[in-house]
């Protein structure tokens, strides 16, 4: 047992009850608390925290931790609001729990650096307390075996943060992640044409180094859940490309890929129970918050991720959900083909989305017979390499 003098223990007590404070907050703002009794429970976790914080030596083991979970209790009180100082309180704190971490403290830094870019993407409904406590390796292990993925990768800038289904954590170097990256998002008229170069940059830059780290998957296809940092959300990495043998090969030709918005997210998924997506020919692909398998459409800019996490949070098992505004009738086209893979092959929902998108990469695509004549037709019409087609749909869950 660890020998510490009473000012630390007490500094301890103090950083434990901010951290209970904290989650009380979080718990009473998603529930029937008052907006001034959850706006004391943030002030009394910040003070309390802070206490800590200031009392106990900057190379405790401890210090880290209460700095993020400042930096949550701070951006969460924010959030309802947009307090541009809070904000600021909260990257302070982020940053600081980043640098005094560890070396091997892989996931918290990881955890800091997702729930710093987090900040002023979007106030509302911000799911804060899924990074209220990140998960340990072995957690992230056991959900990662539920689910059937071989891996969580976790884009920051910089590097990913790989965790496998042995709970070894590594970080993979990757020098040009970063935040700078020119998304296009205004350039409509020139969407497809920057979307094709997007793609072959996350290939490169991302996807092949990160493919090429994973472990053995002993004969079956490799799947991976991807966890990708603030604007890295806005890049479709399963649509990632490069040339072989004079035809563009993706990333998802090579590996099952899904995406979640936090580490405790996933395990909290993966907890729950799958009775309905057993029967899935009975379940429809619905679009409220909580139906066993959703389809949430782009609404607006950086939402993506934020929208998937409330989905699940809510209860849903399967969220299919797009990256950008999708065509109508492509948006029809890729949910029939993916309820023809749940009823006639009885795919699970993330192999059932992925192969659709599949069959629109195939220039020998077969069309159902039972097909409507204008899904039909437009499915004719689609380029195997057409990405503004199929690249913008991304899973999330079971």
């Amino acid at each position: 047992m660890e020998d510490v003098d009473a000012e630390t223990r007490r500094a301890r007590e103090r950083g434990e009850r901010g951290r209970a404070r904290c989650a009380e907050a979080l718990a009473a703002e998603s529930g029937e608390g008052g907006p001034d009794a959850v706006r004391e429970l943030f002030a009394e976790a910040i003070e309390l925290l802070t206490e800590a914080l200031g009392t106990l030596d900057g190379a405790d083991a401890r210090w880290p931790e209460f700095a993020y979970v400042a930096g949550v209790a701070y951006a969460a009180s924010a959030a309802p609001v947009g307090d541009r100082r809070a904000w600021d309180q909260a990257r302070l704190c982020f940053r600081r729990a980043d640098r005094a971490a560890p070396a091997d403290a892989h996931l918290l830094r990881a955890a800091a650096q997702v729930a710093s870019a987090r900040i002023g993407l979007d106030p509302r409904g911000t799911p804060w307390r899924t990074l209220l406590d990140p998960p340990s390796a072995a957690e992230i292990a056991a959900a990662l075996v539920r689910l059937g993925h071989d891996v969580l990768v976790q884009l920051v800038p910089g590097a990913a943060v790989i965790t496998g289904t042995d709970g070894a954590t590594r970080v993979l170097d990757l020098p040009e992640l970063e935040y700078g990256l020119d998304l296009g998002r205004g350039d409509r008229e020139n969407w497809a044409d920057l979307l094709d170069a997007l793609c072959e940059w996350a290939w490169a830059a991302v996807m092949e180094p990160v493919l090429t780290a994973l472990p053995d998957a002993f004969g079956h296809t490799p799947s991976l859940v991807l966890l990708p940092a603030g604007p890295f959300g806005m890049v479709p990495w399963h649509a990632a490309w490069t040339v072989v043998d004079g035809r563009r090969r993706h990333a998802l030709q090579s590996t099952r890929i899904s995406y979640i918005g936090a580490p405790r997210l996933l395990c909290d998924v993966a907890a729950r129970s799958v009775g309905d997506l057993d029967r899935r020919y009975r379940v429809e692909v619905g679009r409220a918050a909580g139906d066993p398998i959703a389809f949430v459409p782009a609404g607006g800019h950086d939402e993506n991720w934020r929208r998937a996490a409330e989905y699940l949070t809510a209860g849903s098992h399967t969220v299919v959900s797009t990256l950008w505004p999708v065509d109508e009738t492509i948006t029809a086209l890729v949910l029939y083909m993916a309820r023809h893979y749940l009823d006639r092959r009885d795919l699970p929902p993330a192999q059932a989305v992925r192969t659709a998108q599949l069959w629109l990469r195939d220039p020998k695509r077969g069309i159902p017979a039972a097909m409507p004549p204008e899904l039909a037709a437009r499915a004719r019409a689609i380029a195997p390499d057409a990405l503004t087609a199929w690249a913008g749909f991304t899973h999330s869950g079971w």
